[in-house]
């Protein structure tokens, strides 16, 4: 055998060998046969067991940081808040809990984040939704918001020449999962805003959007122009290996059994001056929104609010998608949903129930009933609606 030939053989065992060694730590294994590594990409690939596919994205090449604003920025994948509020809650009252769905075996390897993979169709899809979402302050019962289809049963606080200062808002939401057609969806949602900017949290059934008829965490980011669902467009940084802002959440209330509630608050770090997204009973952190992606909100709101929301296309057979539990609410929390617990922060961030609200509901399909402060409920709202 010449040298050369020699020499050959050898490279091709080295890199049979090297690929079985590496191999060996990076692609499925019989425990794990949903997490692969794509050695074209570099990127591990988890498939959840409800067939979502997201890839495993190294955390400075995230959707977030292709935000102009973001260019050098200065953050870490172990970035955590400095300091998390006293956050009440009502789970352990009466209650049981829902979950985000989290990823096994620790999600996604150490230094990336999870992020869902989109066709160009998934992109535009979910364009679609946020273009039928509006900024505008909802000043009464009977006013026309944004483009048609889009409609509320929230509790608001009142406009005003001088609105108060929101540096947070969160609540216990009631998990539901009605059922919505293609081009529909129904949500239970929070908001803050400060003149066009705003940010919203909560739950959603978008069967179009998400290509499944089950109940997702959602967040919707409108900031400096930009604005879209989920990690969708540059702006909203996440900070877990397994929970993506997307992710399913396992259990919901089925009428006239025990209430499933899960709980989100979002509020203004003093020290980074950041908006951090916390979830679930364990106030889990999921990400932040940088503060300088934001033109009006980059200080506090002066606008939140709580309840039900849905949409659907004016040509839709069938007419408006169930809010809720599908039914109006005759404030039962095993028959209606609610929230409880509607709180804010102050510029301190002690928590607080927010008051000087009122109702808004811009159709008779769904109706909104604000209880006020219930004793260890807090502030507590009932929602929903048959549509039609």
């Amino acid at each position: 055998m010449t040298l050369a030939k020699q020499i050959s053989s050898c490279l091709v065992a080295i890199i049979f060998i090297f690929n079985n060694i590496n191999g060996s730590n990076s692609r499925a294994t019989p425990s794990n046969p949903q997490k692969q590594f794509n050695a074209s990409q570099n990127v591990t690939t988890i498939k959840t067991k409800y067939g979502d596919i997201y890839d495993c994205v190294d955390f400075y090449e995230q959707p977030a940081f292709k935000h102009p604003q973001l260019k050098n920025h200065k953050f870490y994948p172990e970035m955590r808040p400095n300091f998390i509020p006293n956050i009440t809650s009502t789970m352990k009252i009466n209650f049981e809990t829902s979950k985000l769905h989290v990823f096994e075996d620790g999600g996604c390897p150490s230094g990336t984040v999870p992020i869902r993979r989109l066709s160009e169709e998934d992109r535009s899809r979910a364009a679609y939704f946020s273009e039928a979402k509006t900024n505008v302050i909802r000043k009464s019962t009977n006013e026309q918001l944004g483009p048609p289809g889009t409609h509320y049963a929230i509790v608001q606080t009142k406009s005003g020449p001088n609105p108060p200062n929101y540096y947070g808002v969160g609540a216990d939401l009631s998990v539901w999962n009605p059922r919505v057609k293609q081009n529909q969806y129904s949500a239970s949602q929070l908001t803050i805003q400060n003149g066009l900017d705003s940010l919203q949290v909560g739950w959603m059934v978008n069967p179009t959007m998400y290509k499944d008829d089950r109940t997702h965490i959602f967040i919707h980011t409108n900031a400096g122009g930009l604005h879209c669902y989920n990690t969708y467009c540059p702006g909203f940084v996440i900070v877990r290996s397994d929970i993506p802002p997307d992710s399913v959440i396992e259990g919901y209330t089925e009428r006239g059994k025990v209430a499933r509630l899960i709980k989100f608050f979002i509020y203004r770090e003093i020290t980074s001056e950041n908006w951090w997204l916390l979830a679930t009973e364990d106030q889990t952190p999921i990400g932040f929104w940088p503060n300088n992606i934001f033109t009006t909100l980059n200080k506090y709101g002066t606008y939140i609010s709580c309840g039900g929301e849905t949409y659907s296309p004016l040509d839709q057979p069938g007419g408006l998608p169930p809010m809720g539990s599908g039914a109006y609410p005759v404030n039962i929390p095993e028959q209606d949903a609610f929230a409880a617990h509607f709180e804010t922060a102050d510029d301190k961030l002690k928590v607080i129930n927010v008051d000087g609200t009122e109702k808004f509901m811009d159709t008779k399909k769904y109706i909104v009933h604000d209880l006020g402060i219930m004793g260890a409920a807090g502030h507590a709202l009932y929602f929903g609606g048959y549509g039609g």
